[in-house]
């Protein structure tokens, strides 16, 4: 299948981190999360697509979140540890050559991915546990990343939003 074919047949929705998604599953339980200071699902689960033209931006969760691989082009994801380290890994289906079919991206890790294969697109899981809501979700700003870490101005140029 082809990238408007999958947005199509999984019913995708724009996303306003960039991309397309769905939410597809959520426990059918709920607990009170100290982190997010309320009440959230044990985990949730979305269909994530993008493309060369629609990137993730930078943002940050105070959850973890697991990325599966699907079908397409590699994606690249963007991450800026706690710490203030980056690094990049690629998702995708050439393990030989390094590509992972999945990955955690650790809570609190700044991160954006994107697919850089011209004309290409890429389809992922998400999975957020406990379960991804608005509130513990924050879409960085440009600006307040260079003045943070200016040392990875090109990556940051590239995918936060302004």
């Amino acid at each position: 299948m082809q990238r408007d074919e999958y947005i199509k047949s999984l019913n995708l929705e724009p996303h306003q981190e960039g991309g397309w998604f769905r939410q597809v599953y959520a426990s059918d339980e709920q607990f009170y999360d100290e982190d997010s200071k309320g009440e959230r699902f044990y985990y949730t689960s979305i269909y994530f697509l993008l493309d060369d033209k629609n990137c993730s931006h930078f943002h940050r969760l105070n959850h973890d979140e697991m990325w599966y691989y699907h079908d397409g082009q590699a994606i690249t994801i963007h991450c800026i540890s706690p710490e203030g380290k980056y690094y990049a890994v690629k998702l995708g289906k050439n393990v030989a050559q390094g590509e992972c079919l999945q990955f955690k991206v650790p809570k609190y890790t700044i991160f954006a991915s994107e697919v850089t294969e011209p004309d290409s697109f890429c389809l992922v899981s998400c999975v957020v546990s406990p379960g991804f809501d608005y509130h513990d979700f924050e879409l960085l700003k440009k600006a307040d990343l260079l003045k943070k870490y200016p040392e990875y101005k090109d990556v940051i140029y590239r995918l936060a939003q302004d």
